[in-house]
């Protein structure tokens, strides 16, 4: 840990071994779900690992939530236990209906610890196709939906990526993703976990820490946000030059965040394409050509195709959905959701609603998804294929494309930039490169400068908060 606490993987053993048997005893039996509310700390992941060990489903949820938000998800969840952090108790308490509540604070510290443990062994035999988490969605593209996370794609998909990525036991991981999203509880932890390998977690992600304590690690796996900054960051090269590999996931990896991070650090980053139903799918190659902008090939065992409204796979640099499978189809599926809300399956893969094309050589690229695209004039716009084409423009950071309602067009495509750190950029100018880029249908009918774009915490663009404030903007003109 970063303020010098050190666990064995005996120690590990040990702690989940009392944690699975007071779950346990609390009355929680396999199948049953544990809520966690917790500040980020070993003891999540702890915890993570005694549920999976009891097969109790692990259910994280991010401790930054209002009680709006937080509400529902507790009653979606319909959990039999829910631990949370001291300074949490009374908002839990009232937003989880008598449901019983335990704390614990970020050093293993908390009315948890008071149970006492009846099981007679911590393991427990568990059928296949047995859940380990509920992981729910961002919401941004809807309502928050619970993905029930199966231990066997989880399994497959940690040892698949682990070999794509390189690790051995004598890597150490710098860990700074948040604990309740798929990207920092399952892609990193697991990596880790299958090969023996060791971690150092901080507290939080901080640029200037992250440089600090970047030369007593080996990986480091962010989303581009965080490398956006640490290209900002003073004594980042040689902080750096003991590092093997950084990888970038979560978010669309701009172009300009790319070449910065490689500019500044030495390395070129490795871009990975996944989702909470699937895990990772795609990665950039450890050894040979990391190319901006492209979320790389499929991973051992997955299988991505490019395919038309009807099905039919298109040709080579072809826009169209992605459809996944694997060797396994275990995909996860929506807890609590009737049929016709569960993920659409085609022949056995899975239909993302991501728009991608495949090159020439096989790399990926993530164009949008079928949600997302905008209609206007009869025409479909896929938002982030203009995002891209303003982030390669000089002066642009980051781009934020959306529809807002227009009188003529149905739906006008609307733009929203964040300028480079000392740049000035004028709107119009921005439009007229962009002519040369993109048809005339593509083009944005209005664009807006922002200080900084609204993002979640794991830097994705929250278009549909952009859209809310920009929705009135052609009935005043």
């Amino acid at each position: 840990m970063a303020d010098g606490r050190h666990w064995t993987y005996a120690d590990l053993d040990l702690q989940t071994t009392h944690l699975s048997l007071r779950l346990q005893g609390a009355g929680l039996a396999p199948g049953d779900r544990l809520a966690a509310v917790l500040e980020r700390s070993e003891w999540n992941i702890f915890l993570y690992l005694a549920c999976v060990r009891a097969g109790i489903v692990y259910v994280p949820l991010n401790p930054r939530l209002t009680p709006h938000e937080l509400a529902p998800m507790l009653a979606d969840a319909a959990p039999g236990l829910v631990v949370c952090d001291p300074g949490l108790e009374e908002t839990v308490r009232g937003l989880a209906g008598g449901v019983p509540i335990h704390t614990m604070d970020s050093a293993g510290v908390g009315t948890l610890a008071t149970l006492m443990g009846q099981a007679s062994e911590p393991d427990v035999n568990l059928p296949p196709g047995h859940a380990a988490a509920i992981i729910f969605t961002s919401g941004t593209t809807g309502r928050p939906k619970g993905v029930l996370m199966r231990n066997e794609l989880l399994a497959g998909k940690a040892y698949a990526l682990a070999g794509a990525l390189g690790y051995t036991a004598g890597d150490r991981l710098l860990h700074t993703l948040p604990l309740y999203h798929a990207h920092g509880l399952f892609m990193t932890l697991h990596c880790v976990l299958s090969v023996g390998a060791s971690l150092l977690l901080l507290p939080r992600f901080d640029a200037t820490e992250v440089v600090r304590h970047l030369s007593q690690a080996s990986v480091f796996s962010g989303v581009p946000t965080m490398y956006r900054r640490l290209a900002d960051e003073p004594g980042l090269r040689a902080a750096a030059a003991g590092a093997r590999l950084f990888i970038s996931g979560s978010a669309p990896l701009a172009r300009e965040v790319f070449d910065a991070f490689e500019q500044q650090s030495g390395h070129r980053l490795l871009e990975c394409w996944g989702m909470s139903e699937t895990m990772t799918n795609t990665a950039n190659p450890l050894r040979g050509e990391r190319r901006a902008g492209s979320a790389g090939k499929p991973l051992p065992g997955v299988v991505v195709r490019v395919v038309d409204a009807a099905g039919q796979p298109v040709a080579a640099g072809v826009p169209g959905v992605l459809e996944v499978g694997f060797s396994d189809p275990a995909f996860g599926s929506y807890w609590q959701r009737p049929a016709a809300e569960q993920p659409l399956l085609r022949d056995s893969r899975l239909v993302t609603g991501d728009i991608g094309l495949l090159d020439g050589d096989g790399y990926l690229h993530i164009v949008g998804r079928t949600s997302e695209v905008i209609i206007s004039g009869g025409y479909n716009i896929h938002p982030r294929e203009v995002e891209i084409a303003l982030e390669e423009l000089p002066g642009v950071a980051r781009a934020a494309v959306f529809a807002v309602p227009h009188p003529d067009y149905g739906e006008a495509v609307v733009a929203a930039i964040e300028p480079a750190e000392g740049a000035t950029v004028q709107p119009v100018d921005v439009l007229a490169a962009l002519r040369s880029r993109l048809v005339g249908y593509k083009l944005p009918k209005a664009l807006f400068i922002e200080p900084a774009l609204p993002l979640t915490e794991l830097g994705k663009v929250k278009r549909a908060a952009l859209a809310q404030t920009y929705i009135r903007h052609f009935e005043r003109i």
